[in-house]
């Protein structure tokens, strides 16, 4: 198969008059099946472009990984934080759990915070009575 180009057909960069069959999985150059090196990374216009390429994907590997672990403590991080608040509003509203309730009053917008005073004029209106059915 070839490789095409802004609607053309690619030749190689060595071979003008060849198709390409592949392009370099590093310098993106179209190679034909002659010069194209095939190794478990990808194909390659060179020796030169597989070993950089090898290199690359060695180096990203010891660099990639604390930021999988980074994400793997903030994932945890929000977790807890969501553990947190449930067992606040449980704490709060639902049952008061015994062993941990007393450190979950101490923690802002979790525990029993002091009850707020009500700003005037955003009371809601009471409800007027129902009316009374008329005998009829």
């Amino acid at each position: 198969m070839a490789v095409t180009g802004l609607g053309r057909k690619e030749t190689c960069i060595v071979h003008h008059n060849r198709p390409a069959v592949a392009r370099c999985g590093r310098c993106h150059k179209p190679v034909c099946s002659e010069c194209v090196v095939s190794t478990a990374d990808g194909k390659f216009c060179s020796r030169e472009c597989a070993a950089k390429a090898a290199d690359f994907r060695a180096a990203k590997g010891k660099f990639g990984k604390p930021k999988r672990k980074l994400a793997g403590l903030i994932k945890k991080v929000v977790i807890l934080i969501i553990v947190v608040f449930v067992l606040g509003a449980v704490n709060t509203h639902v049952y008061r759990i015994p062993v941990i309730g007393g450190l979950l009053d101490k923690l802002p917008f979790v525990g029993k915070g002091e009850e707020l005073p009500s700003i005037p004029g955003l009371e809601t209106p009471e409800e007027p009575p129902p009316a009374e059915p008329t005998p009829g």
